[in-house]
């Protein structure tokens, strides 16, 4: 849906929008995946607000709507692009699928993003866990984002920032 009409997203949204707020909460916005086809869990409906919430008040705007579900055909599309058919990329393939996606980490923080969500430890990924892995990278970069206002690439924190940001990676 990365060409996504935006006529139609506003109709989508609106649709499901229960108590006409504009906002989609964590329920209202599970109710509009299930309607797309996407049978995402409530708990991971909350992990897609938190990570494309840009007014810190829990819900998705439109705009956040159509951000998200572009962010969702683009992992789709990046995962099917490597996985060629197959139900699982390597964790060799991830680099290649991650590079769809605009990210590319030095061989030690990839390793570590990997092992964090190889729950299996199989050094293989289904869909689900590379979009973990795609959502933890986009909380990452937003969480980094706020703190390098100068956008140098690097950054310097406190215990306290470096709790705060932490706190939204997903």
């Amino acid at each position: 849906m990365a060409g996504v009409d935006p006529y139609v997203a506003r109709l989508w949204f609106e649709s499901v929008d229960a108590d006409h707020s504009g906002l989609l909460d964590a329920k209202e916005l599970r109710q509009a995946l299930d309607i797309g086809g996407l049978g995402y869990s409530l708990q991971q409906a909350h992990q897609f607000v938190r990570a494309f919430d840009s007014k810190g008040n829990h819900k998705l705007n439109v705009n956040e709507f159509v951000e998200l579900h572009r962010f969702l055909s683009a992992v789709t599309d990046a995962f099917t692009a490597v996985a060629k058919g197959s139900k699982t990329i390597t964790a060799a393939d991830a680099p290649q699928a991650l590079a769809r996606l605009g990210y590319t980490l030095d061989p030690h923080a990839l390793q570590a993003v990997l092992l964090r969500h190889d729950t299996d430890v199989t050094g293989t990924f289904a869909r689900e866990d590379f979009l973990r892995v795609s959502l933890f990278l986009h909380t990452a970069k937003r969480g980094f984002a706020a703190f390098d206002a100068q956008r140098t690439g690097k950054i310097e924190l406190s215990f306290n920032q470096m709790v705060y940001c932490a706190s939204y990676l997903a």
